[in-house]
């Protein structure tokens, strides 16, 4: 028997609303600049003391497992979408290009670490996954979560003759030249200056991002997890955690047991690792293969597995409101940063150690959660969604309750 439409739902958006804590607690490593500064810089910071600590843990449990997570309820979402027949999957397509001209915004205007065209980009192409079989969809998510291994063992073994970055790379450094700084110089000085300073970061800014996002070869591994979403999805394993909790139960243990390890091997390999890549670079590599993806898994099979329990479920139902308003909260993340961080706001950016940042982020996170119950109940949709939503359907949606 299905759970009721309701649970269902309610489940999926408080796991989108948790993974949403785990962004802005990733995000605002990079929003408050305190990444691009050196480690004298650092270490001159109130609370310095406790950076490599903090360090540790993001790299052992936060970083790329929750927007792991994000990107599995995105190909859940298209899941969503194929139900419906052809009429949904047009949906898709309009939805996917309106994302694609929000996050483009987004990435050009406000903030280079931008993850929404990316999604955008890459859903377009979900619609050619649509008739494989369930094993099928495993096998090619594998595949490309784990392609970063043959990428950068390419590019080992060819001595850097062959690799995708470089031409990214020496478009970057044209870019630097003909400005006369590098852009991590244009992101900190974006603190100190105004607008003028706010606008060459974000004018540089989108080509490191692609830098990055190639780099770190984002675009196979968000790929995969999209279709590891998908076969979620036909699987129902949220629909009904309860039907499904033998198999929760060991996609949880599991993904702990081998992720966790992977994890720490990780953090420990980021110390080397470089570009471009060399051998050891590799462990790095094959380290991040192995413990993102099954700890994301973990991660989201845990929570779903707590939902089933009378004494939790009151507890998570609060993140749900905020998984429903996931665009305007992600975006909203960004906006309350740059009046923090930037030279247009406060200011703050170089200025705060991890410790500061972290707090921030997590004082952010309980106002968009608390917020987003108090809007929820006056409202049917975020602004953003109800936006998204109009443009979706070609009409002005109903906004008031």
């Amino acid at each position: 028997m299905s759970a009721p439409a309701t649970q269902r739902t309610e489940l999926l958006d408080a796991l989108r609303g948790f993974a949403l804590f785990g962004v802005v607690w990733s995000n605002y490593a990079v929003l408050s600049l305190w990444m691009f500064m050196d480690p004298d810089a650092r270490a001159a910071l109130p609370g310095a003391f406790l950076d490599e600590p903090l360090k540790a843990f993001h790299a052992i449990l936060i970083d790329g497992k929750f927007y792991s997570i994000f990107s599995m309820l995105f190909g859940i979402g298209f899941g969503f979408f194929l139900a419906k027949g052809s009429d949904g999957l047009r949906r898709f397509y309009r939805r996917m290009l309106i994302l694609l001209v929000i996050g483009w915004l987004h990435l050009r205007y406000l903030w280079a670490g931008d993850i929404l065209f990316l999604y955008a980009v890459l859903g377009l192409l979900l619609p050619l996954f649509r008739g494989l079989s369930d094993r099928a969809l495993l096998v090619s998510a594998a595949a490309l979560i784990l392609s970063p291994l043959a990428i950068d063992a390419a590019v080992v073994l060819t001595d850097a003759r062959f690799d995708p970055v470089a031409p990214l790379m020496r478009a970057l450094a044209t870019s630097d030249a003909a400005h006369g700084n590098s852009t991590f110089d244009a992101f900190l000085a974006a603190p100190s200056g105004g607008w003028k300073a706010f606008a060459e970061m974000n004018a540089r800014g989108w080509l490191f991002r692609f830098v990055h996002l190639v780099e770190s070869n984002r675009i196979p591994k968000v790929l995969g997890i999209f279709l590891l979403g998908l076969w979620v999805s036909r699987r129902q394993l949220f629909v009904n955690a309860e039907r499904h909790a033998l198999l929760l139960k060991r996609l949880c243990i599991g993904g702990f047991l081998l992720g966790l390890p992977a994890s720490v091997l990780m953090w420990w390999a980021e110390e080397h690792a470089g570009y471009p890549p060399d051998p050891s670079s590799l462990v790095r590599t094959a380290s991040y293969a192995l413990s993102v993806v099954p700890l994301a898994i973990a991660i989201a099979c845990g929570f779903a597995l707590l939902w089933r329990s009378n004494a939790w479920r009151p507890r998570l139902q609060v993140l749900a409101p905020m998984g429903r308003m996931a665009l305007t909260n992600y975006l909203m993340q960004t906006i309350i940063a740059l009046a923090l961080f930037t030279g247009v706001g406060l200011g703050w950016g170089t200025r705060v150690s991890a410790v500061s940042f972290e707090g921030i982020a997590l004082a952010v996170f309980i106002a968009q959660a608390i917020g987003s119950r108090w809007w929820l109940a006056r409202f049917q949709y975020g602004p953003f969604e109800w936006a998204w939503r109009s443009l979706t359907y070609g009409r002005v949606m109903a906004m008031r309750r």
